[in-house]
C-alpha cells in the first residue's frame, strides 16, 4: 500500500464519490466494559458502532469500517483514565428511538437511520445530520473515515491546537488569509485544516494548502508541527432546533494518523482521519470552562510548573552562543544592564559534532564548571535535545566511544529500516537532521513505541543533569528531516510513510514491550512525538524524583513549540495562535517573540 499527504481538499466526503454511509441500527446492547457503561449498536452490513459513557456530561463514540476490527479495550495518548465519574444511565427506546440519559445530558440514537443528537435540560445541544453522518470510504479505495455534525447558525469553533491564522474563531476567517490580500474584501469563511505534524518552516512550505490558496502564517490549513484535533463549539445565542440558552461543546478526534476538520459545508461540519478508527470524545456544559474541566479531567493536568518557566527567556543558535565564553558574555551583560531574565536556551552548538547529549571538548569544556556560573548569575539553563543518535564522527574526525549510539545498537533501540512490504533491511534506519546554514548530521532514530526504548532514552540524560542542566528543549520531534538525493523518500520531511516503527497505541500502560507490534509511520504519525516528549519526562523524572521537570517542545500531539520569522503576520498571529493552544488544554505555550528567523524591519526594535 502507498502512502502520501492528503491536501484538505482532496479529503472530500462531502462529495459522497466512494463514500459509504451507515444504515439502519439493527439491534442494541448494554454491558459494564470495565467501569464504564458501554453501548453496541449493531448496523447492516455486520458493522458496529460502541458509545461510551464516562461522565455526567461526557462519551464516548468508536466506529471501525472493518467488520472484523478487534476493538481492543485502550487508552489513547490523549487520555490518563477510563473514567472521569460515575453516572447513572437511565435507558429506553420508544418509537425507533434509543434514549440513554445521564442526570446531565440525554443522547438519543435514532435507529431507522444512524444519526446522534444530545440534549441538556431538553435543549438540543448537538446533532448530526440525519441522512448523511458517521461514513467511510469504500475499503477498494482506502481506510478513511469521517463524522458530519449540524453546525447552528450562531456556534463559534475554537481550539484546534497550534493552527495558525489571526482569527480565534476557524468558521469564521477572512477569505483573503485564505486567498490573498485582494480576494474576498470582508467576507469570512470557514478553515479546512489537516491534522498532520510537519516541519513547515516560515509556515511556507510548497504543496501542503489547497489548490489556489496562500502559505503563511494567517492560513490555518496548513499542517504543522503539532496536532490537537480538538475543538470547542460556543453558542451565545441558540436559535431554531437548538434555541434556548447558551452552551458550550467539545470534541476530541481521538486519531495519531493524519486528520481532517472542516468549516466549508454550510450548516454542516465534518471530523475525519485518513486511517484507523473515527474514535470520538463529546463533552458537554453550559459554558467554555465546564467543557475544558471535563477534557483535562480526561487528558489529565499538568503539574505544577517551576517558576523560571514563566520568566523572560533567551535562547540562540549559532554564532550567539556558538562558544562557552560567548554565552557566558551574553549572560553578564543581562545582569550588566539589569534586564530581567530567568532562562537561556543553549542549541545544538553545545554538543560534540552534533552527537546529542554530548558537549564539545573544545567550544564548551567542563559543563559543569560553566552551568554553575550561570546558576551563581541567576540563570536557568536548557539545551536543544533532538531525537537523531549522530553516526558522526566527534569534532576530531575520529570515531570516538560514544555511549548513546554503541548502547542503542548493542541493545537494537533504533528503529529499524523495514517497510510495509517487507522491503528494506534488518539495520538500524539512516536518516538525518538538517539544523540550517548547512549544519546537516546523519544518525539513527530510537524506536520509542517500546517501553524498553523509552527507559533506555531517559537515562541518556543523566550526564546533562549531573552537569547542572535545568530543562530540556526538544526539538526536531517529527522527526524533522531534509529529502535529499540520498533519501528521496523523505520528501515529507520525516520517516518514510511505509517504514514500520513500534506502535503503543493498544499497550501504553502496559509493563510488556511491544517490539512486534508495529505499523506504518503514516497511520501513526503523531505518534512519535508524543513517545519522545512522554519517554523525556519519566527519564527525568526517574534521574531527579525530587524536581519540577519542564520540556519545550516544538511539536507532539500534546507538547507545542514553533519556529516563526520576523514579519507582521507573524506578530498579527501569535495572540490568536497562544489562545487557540490554551483551549486545547495546554495550559503552557508561547511564541518567539520578534520571530525565530529571517531578517526583521527596524520597527521590530
Amino acid at each position: 500500500m502507498s502512502y502520501d499527504y492528503v491536501q484538505p481538499d482532496e479529503f472530500t466526503p462531502e462529495s459522497r464519490i466512494n463514500w459509504i454511509t451507515v444504515g439502519k441500527v439493527t439491534k442494541w446492547t448494554q454491558e459494564e466494559e470495565g467501569i464504564v457503561d458501554k453501548f453496541t449498536l449493531f448496523l447492516d452490513g455486520g458493522l458496529k458502532v460502541y458509545i461510551y459513557f464516562l461522565s455526567h456530561n461526557t462519551f464516548r463514540v468508536r466506529f471501525n469500517p472493518d467488520p472484523n476490527a478487534p476493538y481492543v479495550k485502550s487508552r489513547s495518548p490523549a487520555t490518563e483514565v477510563e473514567r472521569i465519574e460515575a453516572s447513572k444511565i437511565k435507558v429506553k427506546e420508544e418509537g425507533g428511538c434509543l434514549s440513554i440519559a445521564t442526570d446531565r445530558i440525554e443522547v438519543r440514537v435514532n435507529l431507522k437511520k444512524y444519526a446522534l443528537l444530545v440534549y441538556r435540560s431538553g435543549q438540543l445541544v448537538h446533532a448530526d445530520p440525519v441522512d448523511y453522518n458517521l461514513v467511510y470510504v469504500d475499503r477498494q479505495y482506502g481506510e478513511a473515515v469521517a463524522q458530519f455534525k449540524i453546525a447552528p447558525t450562531n456556534a463559534q469553533y475554537y481550539g484546534f491546537g497550534e493552527k495558525a491564522g489571526a482569527t480565534v474563531d476557524k468558521r469564521r476567517v477572512p477569505k483573503q488569509h485564505f486567498y490573498g490580500q485582494l480576494a474576498g474584501g470582508n467576507e469570512k469563511i470557514g478553515a479546512a485544516m489537516t491534522f498532520f505534524n510537519y516541519d513547515n518552516f516560515g509556515y511556507t512550505a510548497p504543496d501542503l494548502t489547497p489548490e489556489g490558496e496562500v502559505q503563511g502564517p494567517l492560513n490555518p490549513n496548513s499542517p504543522l508541527y503539532q496536532s490537537s484535533p480538538f475543538l470547542i463549539e460556543f453558542n451565545p445565542s441558540p436559535d431554531g432546533a437548538f434555541d434556548g440558552p447558551s452552551y458550550a461543546n467539545g470534541i476530541l478526534l481521538d486519531n495519531t494518523s493524519q486528520t481532517f476538520v472542516n468549516f466549508r459545508q454550510g450548516d454542516q461540519y465534518y471530523f475525519g482521519a485518513l486511517y484507523g478508527e473515527l474514535d470520538y470524545y463529546f463533552f458537554a456544559g453550559d459554558h467554555v470552562a465546564e467543557v475544558l474541566n471535563e477534557f483535562t479531567q480526561l487528558t489529565g493536568r499538568t503539574q505544577l510548573k517551576p517558576k523560571h518557566v514563566f520568566g523572560y527567556q533567551q535562547g540562540g543558535y549559532g554564532p550567539n552562543y556558538n562558544e562557552k565564553w560567548k554565552l557566558l558574555e551574553v549572560a553578564l551583560k543581562y545582569r550588566q544592564w539589569k534586564i530581567p531574565i530567568d532562562g537561556l536556551h543553549v542549541d545544538v552548538d553545545i554538543q560534540d559534532n552534533y552527537r546529542t547529549f554530548t558537549h564539545s571538548k573544545i567550544k564548551f569544556p567542563n559543563p559543569k564548571e560553566m552551568f554553575d556560573a550561570l546558576h551563581d548569575w541567576g540563570f536557568k539553563c536548557s539545551t536543544n535535545i533532538t531525537p537523531i543518535i549522530s553516526c558522526n564522527t566527534d569534532e576530531n574526525g575520529e570515531y570516538s566511544p560514544y555511549k548513546a549510539l554503541d548502547t542503542g545498537k548493542a541493545n537494537g533501540m533504533f528503529v529499524i529500516n523495514t517497510r510495509e512490504d517487507g522491503s528494506g533491511t534488518h539495520d538500524p534506519y539512516i536518516g538525518n537532521v538538517n539544523y540550517g546554514r548547512g549544519r546537516l548530521t546523519w544518525g539513527h532514530y530510537p524506536d520509542l513505541g517500546r517501553q524498553d526504548v523509552q527507559k533506555w532514552w531517559g537515562e541518556q540524560y543523566r550526564d546533562l543533569l549531573d552537569w547542572g542542566l535545568d530543562f530540556v528543549w526538544q526539538d526536531m520531534t517529527t522527526p524533522a528531516m531534509k529529502a535529499s538525493v540520498h533519501q528521496p523518500d523523505c520528501a515529507l520531511l520525516s520517516f518514510p510513510m511505509d517504514l514500520m516503527i513500534s506502535d503503543n497505541e493498544e499497550t501504553r500502560y502496559s509493563k510488556i514491550s511491544t517490539q512486534q507490534d508495529k505499523k506504518p509511520f503514516a497511520k501513526i504519525r503523531c505518534l512519535f512525538n508524543y513517545n519522545l516528549c512522554k519517554a523525556t519526562y519519566h527519564g527525568l523524572q526517574r534521574l531527579q524524583p525530587k524536581k519540577r521537570h519542564f520540556i519545550i517542545a516544538r511539536g507532539g500531539f500534546v507538547g507545542v513549540h514553533r519556529d516563526s520569522t520576523s514579519n507582521w503576520e507573524f506578530i498579527q498571529m501569535n495572540i490568536p495562535l497562544v489562545l487557540g493552544i490554551g483551549l486545547s488544554a495546554q495550559p503552557v505555550s508561547g511564541c518567539d517573540i520578534g520571530g525565530f528567523s529571517a531578517a526583521f524591519p527596524v520597527q521590530f526594535c
